[in-house]
């Protein structure tokens, strides 16, 4: 039985290498964009930039990285930072080791499951009225539903909210609706067009009404804060954190819907400029002509602390990136968990500086570890465990 539990383990360290390799190369394509090209080509590095760069990772990681992520990092604040963390290494390798149940992380990924979490410690989602997990339509309170009766509830509903809960992200498949007579008033499709497009898991929920203090910037689209939070062996830690806020008359804030992103200390103070993906820049919102230099969130601390308890409640796994609002009464609101695929690019773009600071050596060194060992190994280092 031992040589098959050999062949087994070797295949998945065939696979793991396989995927890692695959993802790197996924990274490295997108910079073939010429959007992307635009912004980084405008940055030379000096001769030191590019020795801090290779000090820190050829010593710590083990081999040279390409500067195009410090160089489109830099572009956005004008601040380098031999720190930066590319999205070369962070979904490919750092987030790969670090939540490395991948089983845990799909269930708990599933938008369905995340109210369940929080409710244990008393902190708020949004209110659901439908949900639908594996063609299993429910109430908010999981009493199963027939078709009929869902659309009986979403008859007269008003506004609501709707979004997929597994495999989805950057807001793909989320929309705003207002439901009356058994239309949806924006699109003029019917509640079954609308239950039959979002498939067999999906969420319909209340329509959050944010803090005055976000309201004031923008309030056609519930705008939220991406707090990333990180397991380092017995502790949980945040990276810095961004605001994003929607634009135009748009309902989503997610930069790759047309959001804008500005910088938040973690007092809750903005930075001063804003930016979109593809970095046009923004002193002041461009609808409301509210500038975001020194605007305070006075609620925001709150959001830093129930993250980090909420992610305490998920010790398999390393790393997440969260959703949080805060409601009209100055309450964190968890919108969602974002455990596969999460990136780390719009932080760095926004704050101009690296995620994980005077940890990054020591995590280089765990990474350059992790990648050796074969799978089977892992478990025993997670999070940076018996390392140094």
């Amino acid at each position: 039985m031992g040589w098959r539990r050999n062949i087994i383990n070797e295949l998945y360290n065939v696979e793991d290498k396989l995927d890692i390799a695959w993802k790197r190369k996924l990274q490295i394509t997108k910079f073939k964009d010429k959007r992307r090209s635009d912004i980084f080509s405008k940055v030379v590095l000096t001769d030191e930039q590019k020795n801090e760069i290779d000090t820190i990772y050829r010593d710590n990681y083990g081999e040279k990285i390409p500067y195009v992520w410090h160089r489109h990092y830099t572009a956005f604040t004008n601040r380098f930072d031999a720190c930066y963390f590319p999205e070369l290494l962070y979904g490919p390798e750092f987030e790969h080791f670090m939540n490395l149940d991948k089983a845990y992380n799909r269930v708990l990924e599933d938008k369905n499951i995340t109210p369940l979490l929080a409710k244990q410690i008393g902190v708020l989602t949004p209110s659901v009225i439908i949900q639908a997990s594996n063609g299993i339509i429910m109430d908010g309170k999981y009493q199963q539903l027939t078709l009929p009766e869902a659309i009986s509830i979403l008859n007269n509903i008003g506004d609501v909210f709707c979004k997929p809960t597994i495999l989805t992200g950057s807001g793909k498949g989320c929309r705003k609706l207002f439901i009356k007579n058994g239309v949806d008033e924006y699109s003029g499709d019917s509640i079954y067009t609308i239950l039959n497009e979002l498939g067999n898991d999906f969420l319909i929920q209340e329509l959050l009404k944010c803090h005055s203090s976000i309201e004031k910037i923008y309030s056609q689209s519930v705008n939220t804060f991406r707090v990333i939070t990180y397991r380092w062996k017995d502790n949980v830690y945040t990276t810095p954190s961004i605001m994003r806020i929607g634009s135009g008359g748009g309902y989503l804030d997610n930069a790759h819907a047309g959001g804008i992103f500005v910088a938040i200390d973690d007092n809750g103070s903005l930075h001063e400029q804003a930016f979109t993906e593809f970095r046009e820049v923004y002193r002041e919102h461009p609808n409301t002509n509210v500038k975001f230099i020194n605007y305070k969130i006075p609620d925001f601390p709150k959001v830093l602390t129930i993250a980090k308890r909420v992610h305490q409640l998920m010790p398999e796994i390393g790393v997440v990136n969260w959703d949080f609002t805060i409601n009209e009464t100055g309450e964190p609101v968890l919108i969602e968990a974002n455990i596969i695929d999460g990136g780390i690019w719009v932080v760095q773009m926004a704050h101009g500086c690296g995620p994980f600071g005077e940890k990054t050596p020591e995590i280089l060194r765990w990474m350059r570890m992790m990648k050796k060992i074969k799978v089977s190994e892992r478990r025993d280092y997670a999070f940076g465990r018996a390392f140094e």
